[in-house]
């Protein structure tokens, strides 16, 4: 239960169509009528409803429980029905024991084409009514917060499979369709807000380095003979948002901020403190440098850090601390993904006699560490797409250099 207690996780999802205005009766009844049923498989397969999230079995959706102010906090329950092999074959192998007849053992104890048949019938229909009876079923449950606000879901999903139900659930539910949002995808709705649409569409990634020694030589052995002046951002490509390389500048831009720039942002809310810390996930953009992985307090100050950004490498994922609105936030921020991980929260106050005032000061928290993030973002893609922005690229390229050319010093 995440958002409710402990460290939390999530992505972003962006809502087309209306959600409810907000967490009245009629639109937490709604979830009510998309619950997984007691025997709702039959067969192997997955299942999914709502729960209230406290856990896989309450289904009291009233507010008390999920309602709040502009949110509905509720969770995703995911039924998963698969008989072991090993099970099934049992099943099958005694259904041949129990049709096989003395002719059948006076004969070799061999079974008639028929009689096989009918015995994995037999076992097939023990399998079905064990999975109707609760057997086989893995249950896991995926919080689920609905921003009535902003128009937005936040969950941790990341796989397909696991998104394929929770779009499919909310689309049941209020008729709205889900989609991902990804560091190109929230730039792409931001971007859109400002009208500043066709400056996204002709967006390419940026060079801060020359490229690594190996696409140079690839290039001289290739028939063009020209290396390519940008990298081409292989992960974002497989993703399928080739936008999503602007995660990965907005994490570097933010590890330039934090050591350059003594990591304080002027967003236009608030100004933010920020730190990198703890953990730092690098991989080349130019396809050729791999990846590496560095933990620890103030990773960016190591040795291999600096050679990783010499090379070429861009972050992937790294340690936030944010300062901001009298509040620390400790997180993991992956760029591409614009998906976070571990978030920690401040405790909450005395004042929270009671666990729901302890999940409302929590969703405030909550809500205050995700529009610092945004206003991070927002203000990376006001310099991005600036006029400034090649100078400020320049920057970043020289402090490159400069990091090691004193790491050499040193």
């Amino acid at each position: 239960m995440p958002f409710r207690n402990g460290t939390v996780s999530y992505s972003r999802f962006a809502v087309s169509g209306d959600l409810p205005d907000d967490a009245n009766e009629g639109a937490l009844a709604l979830l009510s009528k998309h619950v997984v049923k007691p025997r709702g498989l039959s067969d192997e397969g997955v299942a999914s409803g709502w729960c209230t999230g406290r856990h896989v079995f309450d289904s009291d959706f009233a507010w008390k429980h999920c309602g709040f102010s502009g949110a509905i906090l509720c969770a995703m329950r995911v039924d998963v029905a698969k008989v072991p092999s090993e099970i099934r074959r049992a099943y099958v192998s005694m259904a041949e024991d129990d049709r096989r007849t003395k002719e059948d053992e006076a004969a070799g104890g061999g079974l008639s084409r028929v009689a096989r048949r009918d015995a994995r019938g037999d076992a097939e229909r023990r399998c079905k009514e064990e999975i109707s009876e609760g057997k086989y079923r893995r249950i896991t449950m995926v919080p689920v917060l609905f921003d009535l606000v902003h128009g937005a879901v936040l969950a941790p999903v990341t796989s397909d499979t696991s998104f394929k139900e929770l779009r499919g659930l909310v689309e049941s539910t209020y008729g709205c369709k889900l989609s991902r949002r990804s560091a190109g995808g929230v730039a792409a709705d931001i971007m859109e807000a400002r009208g500043m649409t066709s400056d996204l569409d002709d967006a390419a990634p940026d060079a801060f380095t020359a490229p690594p020694a190996e696409v140079v030589t690839r290039a001289q052995e290739s028939q063009s003979g020209r290396a390519a002046k940008r990298p081409e951002v292989p992960w974002a490509l497989a993703g399928g948002e080739p936008r999503d390389f602007l995660g990965n500048v907005f994490l570097l831009w933010l590890w330039w901020n934090a050591e350059a720039r003594e990591g304080v942002i002027e967003t236009s809310k608030v100004p933010v403190a920020v730190v990198i810390d703890k953990v730092v996930d690098v991989e080349c953009p130019w396809g050729v440098g791999g990846k590496a992985s560095l933990r620890g307090p103030l990773p960016t100050q190591s040795p291999e850090a600096t050679k990783a950004l010499q090379a070429g490498k861009w972050p992937r994922k790294l340690g936030l601390l944010l300062a901001a609105h009298g509040q620390e936030f400790e997180c993991v921020l992956q760029g591409d993904r614009f998906a976070v991980s571990g978030l920690k929260l401040q405790g909450v106050s005395e004042a929270a006699k009671t666990p729901r005032l302890e999940t409302e000061e929590r969703l405030d928290q909550i809500g205050t560490f995700d529009a610092v993030l945004m206003g991070l973002y927002e203000h990376f893609l006001s310099e991005r797409f600036g006029k400034g922005w090649p100078s400020r690229r320049q920057q970043i390229s020289e402090w490159i250099v400069t990091r090691a050319a004193a790491r050499v010093a040193v």
